[in-house]
């Protein structure tokens, strides 16, 4: 008898592996096995709750390599989530978060997640990894933990990108197929909405950055905190003062001016990498097996990356 039948009761339904190709995009699907510091959701799999959040899902692997992608998503509830958590000053804008994405126990990527304001509410944001899993990774036990993480930011980036980022971050679906020929990481193309961008594991030495103007961040959404602020009249004062807010955050003219220079660092450890500028190319020393954080030099709020 296997040691996970004893912690069984007849109130548990059995896991039902999923079999390839496979695209989990409910946290109700009997395959979803393990939440760790997240809810399920039904419209997506779930949203992280902590510093944290892991998901283990069984698939009925062959042994072979596969190719396994991961979509992560920042909406207003996510930023709701953060700011009832963390406490932030009411004038704090909402700042980038970059995360890290493990499979199999290994850091497989990192992204950087950012809301940009509209005239009646801020956008949401989506960014989408994926990477590959060797032979023998998910072989036919077809266990697959995915977790996102956080990871300290270099020194030039502090104060620039949010602290505990992973809170209210959803899982919006988790895709597995199988594949013969390996390849590198790779993130959805598409403006990463602020003046950060992650070089995946194994990327191309030479990248070509372009920029472009944007609104600024959002305010962040706060809810209120005592009895005083709870009620109605001081709870519509409150919308009333954001959604003003709102609009002149729009207003604003986006006035980015020149790329003031580019900063690159190891996700991980924070290590300052030596990188080459020429124009709009960016070329790394050597090939990079974990995630590289390029910035600006100067924090430019209104101007958005994107490599290509």
């Amino acid at each position: 008898m296997s040691v996970g039948v004893w912690f069984r009761t007849d109130f548990d339904e059995p896991s039902v592996p999923a079999a390839l190709p496979m695209e989990l995009t409910t946290g109700m699907h009997p395959s979803l096995t393990i939440v760790d510091q997240m809810v399920r959701g039904r419209g997506i799999i779930g949203r992280i709750t902590g510093d944290f959040g892991a998901v283990a899902v069984k698939v009925a692997g062959t042994g072979g390599p596969v190719r396994v992608t991961v979509s992560i998503g920042l909406d207003e509830v996510s930023t709701r989530w953060w700011a009832d958590r963390v406490r932030p000053s009411r004038t704090t804008p909402e700042l980038p978060r970059l995360v890290v994405l493990r499979a199999q126990g290994r850091i497989r990527g990192s992204v950087v997640l950012a809301r940009r304001q509209g005239w009646r509410g801020a956008a949401s944001a989506e960014a989408t990894l994926s990477f590959d899993l060797a032979e023998g990774e998910l072989d036919g036990d077809g266990l697959l933990m995915v977790e996102l993480g956080e990871t300290p930011p270099p020194a030039w980036a502090a104060g620039r990108l949010s602290i505990r980022p992973v809170v209210g971050l959803r899982f919006n679906s988790i895709a597995v197929c199988a594949t013969s020929v390996p390849a590198p990481a790779t993130v959805s193309a598409g403006s990463t909405g602020c003046d950060f961008a992650v070089l995946q594991p194994g990327a191309a030495l030479s990248q070509r950055l372009s920029t472009q103007a944007v609104p600024a961040a959002p305010p962040l959404p706060l809810t209120p905190r005592n009895r005083f602020t709870r009620r109605r009249p001081a709870r519509a004062a409150f919308k009333v003062a954001r959604a003003a807010r709102r609009v002149a955050y729009r207003a604003m003219p986006a006035r980015p001016g020149p790329l003031s220079g580019v900063l690159a660092a190891d996700v991980l450890t924070g290590t300052p990498i030596s990188i080459e500028v020429s124009g709009d190319e960016i070329r790394l020393p050597g090939p990079i097996e974990t995630p590289v954080l390029l910035g600006a030099v100067q924090a430019q709020p209104t101007l958005a990356w994107r490599l290509r």
